[in-house]
């Protein structure tokens, strides 16, 4: 009997690995999908916060600049008034404004069911707003959360991503099965707000950070600055990181963190391969690159920030001047602030696993039935996340500290590019959080990713140490 070319080709190895490679993606997606999924479905279940009237109500500029075109209205000059329009578009970023404007024109709505200016007045009570319309109706809410619920499944993807650099598959589904059922992660990233949008692009940020360190290979920097990639898509990289930079701090002035985190990482790889081999040019190509990214993103923020068109320097001062003026007036009224330094270092190890789910930030809201109604059914569903609770939080937490010990130990042992981004992204972010007086929960978002990250190298380390060898 004879045997065709063809047979034989469907019967070689190397179609068996194509095919299980073809087999592992198409569970990665299936497995992504779900994790999107269980995120999506309870969208709408998740209490009302205040900001979200405040920020659909911003979502106007886009029907100023793209239904009315009208774009020249939109920027902005001192004074700032308290709630001012103004002052709103400065302070806030201008991702989420503009896409939950298109949202909620694709949903067949028009900027007259946007709340009254400010979003939400607090000289009146929860029932006064209401009354007034300043609570967003049900359909304008749902607009605006699915804008969010996108950027909260581009955040899933990019970590399970940033996972499968630090042991592969496991370490992968591990992370971004912990940070999508983190209770925090899923009700910050389920409202109209942007902080799904700053953890969408920050992560990818990061992502794009550790494709570019893999790519800076150890024998073509030894070689010459110009064949410190080795591939003719180098570019392409650092145009992403660029993208993806700008897009972060137009979502989120705080976005700072991810960029720096990345752009530090980069430089400090390249530092380190440079001083370990004692040749220099190289580092300085990569540094040439960083602050040609760095200078086309902030090029790409003013675009994309009109706040900052007319004067983008004096803009940029005003924005600083008012974020330590907000700064100074939530100290003022809050009577837990500002943080001892002790209490920031509880936050920065209980915050991630442990602590209780910060619903608000204002105290009075704890008297607005309504809102604890709404607290009291989304806690009773499964789809709020796995319950903070000592036991657990108390282990994932020792295993991210366990994670952290093993990113040092890989960095001494093998000089691993990617961990000496994850070890700087990490630095950046306690020490942002070592230096904010705020109490609020919300500012320990960027921590939790990296948290999750390390428990997840921490449980795939000790899976590795303690497994069952083979004879």
């Amino acid at each position: 009997m004879s045997v065709t070319s063809r047979q034989l080709s469907d019967k070689s190895p190397f179609k068996a690995l194509e095919y299980k490679v073809l087999g592992f993606y198409l569970a990665d997606m299936l497995w992504l999908v779900l994790l999107i999924v269980y995120a999506a479905v309870g969208m709408m279940l998740a209490p009302f916060h205040v900001d979200e009237a405040m920020h659909l109500y911003t979502s106007r500029d886009y029907a100023t600049a793209f239904i009315n075109h009208q774009p020249e209205q939109l920027p902005v000059n001192p004074p700032y008034e308290i709630d001012s329009d103004s002052r709103l578009r400065l302070l806030n970023g201008s991702v989420m404004r503009y896409s939950m404007g298109l949202s909620w024109q694709l949903a067949g709505l028009t900027v007259d069911d946007l709340p009254p200016r400010p979003g939400w007045d607090w000289g009146m009570f929860y029932q006064q707003n209401v009354e007034t319309g300043h609570r967003p109706r049900e359909a304008l809410l749902q607009a605006g959360r699915t804008v969010a619920v996108i950027y909260l499944a581009v955040s899933i993807v990019a970590l399970f991503g940033i996972g499968r650099e630090f042991g592969g598959r496991a370490t992968a589904y591990l992370a971004s099965l912990l940070y999508t059922i983190n209770p925090i992660i899923l009700l910050n990233g389920r409202r109209a707000l942007v902080e799904s949008a700053l953890l969408a692009f920050g992560l990818l940020t990061i992502w794009v950070a550790l494709q570019i360190v893999k790519r800076q290979k150890p024998h073509a920097l030894a070689l010459s600055p110009h064949a410190e990639m080795g591939n003719s898509n180098v570019w392409l990289w650092w145009l992403a990181l660029a993208v993806c930079g700008a897009l972060t701090l137009a979502s989120k002035y705080s976005g700072t963190i991810f960029v720096a985190g990345a752009f530090g990482g980069i430089f400090v790889t390249a530092l380190l391969k440079a001083v370990s081999r004692r040749m220099f040019r190289p580092m300085l190509s990569v540094t040439g690159k960083l602050i040609i990214s760095g200078v086309f993103a902030l090029a790409l923020l003013v675009v994309l920030s009109p706040a900052l068109w007319s004067d983008p320097i004096s803009r940029a001062r005003d924005l600083a001047a008012m974020l330590q003026e907000q700064v100074d007036i939530v100290v003022s009224i809050l009577p837990d602030a500002p943080t001892t330094m002790q209490q920031r270092i509880e936050g920065i190890v209980t915050q991630s696993f442990i602590a209780p789910v910060a619903y608000f930030e204002q105290a009075s809201w704890a008297e607005a039935a309504p809102i604890t109604q709404e607290i009291a059914h989304y806690e009773a569903s499964p789809l709020s996340g796995l319950r903070p609770n000592l036991a657990i939080g108390g282990v994932l937490t020792l295993l991210a500290g366990w994670g952290l010990v093993a990113l040092f130990w890989r960095q001494r042992n093998s000089t691993s590019a990617v961990s000496v981004v994850v070890l700087i992204w990490l630095l950046v972010t306690v020490l942002n959080l070592l230096i904010n007086p705020l109490p609020w929960q919300r500012y320990y978002l960027v921590l939790i990713p990296i948290m999750t990250l390390l428990a997840a190298v921490g449980t795939s380390t000790l899976y590795r140490i303690f497994r069952p060898q083979s004879p």
